[in-house]
C-alpha cells in the first residue's frame, strides 16, 4: 500500500501515474473532504481525513502537502512514523536534515518533481537521505517512472533542479508565448501560431533527445547572411543567453534561501 499524506494537484498526477502501471493499493488523507470525495470517485482510491491513518495502513507514505505545513503535518505524524515507513517527501525547498528531525526517522527520499507530471512527462530528481539502501531508492526511482523521467542526485543539487527543472517549465511557456505573440504581430491568427510555435518545440525537442546537439541544430539551420542568421544575431544582441542564464541563476538563489528558513 502507498499512502499519501496531502491530496493535492502533484499528488494527484503521481497516483494517476502509479495506478497506470501497478495494481498496488493507495490510500490519500486531505483536510478538505471535497477533495477527498474527488479522489475517491475519480481513482477510486481509499481516502481517510486523519493523516495517521495513512501511516497505519501504509509503509510507503509520500508528503506531498505545501512547504508552510510540513511542520504541523510531521507534529502531527511523527509518533506513528516506524522503522517499516519509507518516507518520501515532495515538500519543495524542505531539507533531509529537518525531515529527519521532525520525524524521527532517516528513512528518508527527498524527490523534486515538475509540473509535467500532469501529462506523465516529469523530470524529477530523486535525493535520498545517507544509508538508504537500494531497494528504498528503486522503490522511489519506480514511483515516479510512472510520470516520466528520473535522475538521482545528491540535495547538495535540489536548489539548482528547482531552478532548471522546477521553474524551468514557466521559462519555456515564456518563451512559447513570445514566439506566438510575434506570430500574430506578422499577421497570424493566434492558434496558427500557437500551433506552428508548440509544433515546432516539439520537433526541436525530439531531435535534441535523439542525438542531435544544440550547436549542432543551430549550425543546420542557419544559412550565411539567411534569416535564421538575422534573428540570432537579434537575441545576442539582446542578450537573451544571459537573461536566460540569469534567470536559472537567481530562482536557484531564491530555492536556497526559501531552504534556509527551516
Amino acid at each position: 500500500m502507498i499512502g499519501f499524506v496531502g491530496g493535492g494537484s502533484m499528488a494527484e498526477a503521481i497516483i494517476g501515474g502509479l495506478l497506470s502501471v501497478s495494481r498496488e493499493g493507495v490510500i490519500v488523507s486531505d483536510k478538505s473532504r471535497d477533495r477527498l470525495s474527488y479522489l475517491k470517485k475519480r481513482y477510486r482510491v481509499k481516502t481517510v481525513s486523519d493523516n495517521r491513518k495513512v501511516l497505519s495502513s501504509a509503509d510507503v507514505v509520500v508528503l506531498a502537502v505545501k512547504p508552510g505545513d510540513i511542520t504541523d503535518v510531521a507534529g502531527e505524524i511523527r509518533e506513528s512514523v516506524t522503522e517499516g515507513h519509507l518516507i518520501v517527501s515532495i515538500a519543495a525547498g524542505v531539507r533531509l536534515a529537518y525531515l529527519s528531525e521532525q520525524l524521527g526517522t532517516r528513512r528518508l527520499i527527498r524527490v523534486m518533481p515538475n509540473a509535467p507530471a500532469f501529462v506523465g512527462e516529469a523530470m524529477s530528481v530523486v535525493s535520498p537521505m545517507e544509508g538508504i539502501g537500494e531497494k528504498d531508492l528503486k522503490t522511489a526511482v519506480d514511483m515516479f517512472k510512472a510520470v516520466g523521467e528520473v535522475l538521482v542526485l545528491g540535495e547538495d543539487k535540489m536548489d539548482a533542479v528547482t531552478a532548471l527543472s522546477g521553474s524551468g517549465p514557466a521559462f519555456f511557456a515564456y518563451f512559447v508565448e513570445s514566439m506566438a505573440e510575434a506570430g500574430v504581430r506578422m499577421g497570424l491568427s493566434a492558434p496558427d501560431a500557437l500551433v506552428l510555435t508548440l509544433q515546432t518545440a516539439a520537433g526541436t525537442i525530439r531531435m535534441l533527445r535523439e542525438g542531435q546537439t544544440p550547436a549542432g541544430l543551430k549550425q543546420m539551420v542557419t544559412s550565411p547572411a539567411g534569416t535564421t542568421a538575422e534573428g540570432l544575431y537579434r537575441l545576442e544582441k539582446n542578450s537573451l543567453k544571459a537573461a536566460l542564464k540569469e534567470a536559472v541563476e537567481a530562482a536557484a538563489r531564491r530555492a536556497e534561501e526559501l531552504s534556509r528558513r527551516q
